[in-house]
C-alpha cells in the first residue's frame, strides 16, 4: 500500500512539472508585457501584468481553433494580442 501511495504522488508531481514546463510565459519590458515562451499548439498565451514590473503568462483556450496562431503559437506581438492580454512591451 505504501508503494502505491509513493507511485501516485510521483505521478502527480511529474504531471505538475510537465504543466509548468509547457506553460507559456511573459516578461515585463518598458510599457508592459511581452511573450517569451508560447503556448502549446491548440492554446493561446495571455500575458498578465502583475505589478512591480512583472508579468506572467497564462495558457488560455483559443478564440478561434482554426487560426494559424492557435495551430502554431509563437511569441510575436500578434500572438500576444491573440491571447487577449497585456502586450505593451513589444
Amino acid at each position: 500500500m505504501e508503494k502505491m501511495k509513493v507511485l501516485v504522488l510521483a505521478c502527480i508531481v511529474l504531471a505538475a512539472l510537465f504543466e509548468v514546463a509547457s506553460a507559456c510565459d511573459c516578461n515585463y519590458h518598458k510599457g508592459g508585457c511581452a511573450m517569451v515562451r508560447p503556448a502549446r499548439p491548440g492554446m493561446a498565451c495571455k500575458c498578465v501584468y502583475r505589478g512591480w514590473w512583472t508579468c506572467r503568462g497564462r495558457t488560455v483556450g483559443c478564440s478561434d481553433q482554426n487560426h494559424h496562431l492557435c495551430r502554431n503559437p509563437n511569441t510575436s506581438k500578434e500572438a500576444c494580442h491573440f491571447g487577449n492580454g497585456d502586450c505593451g512591451g513589444y
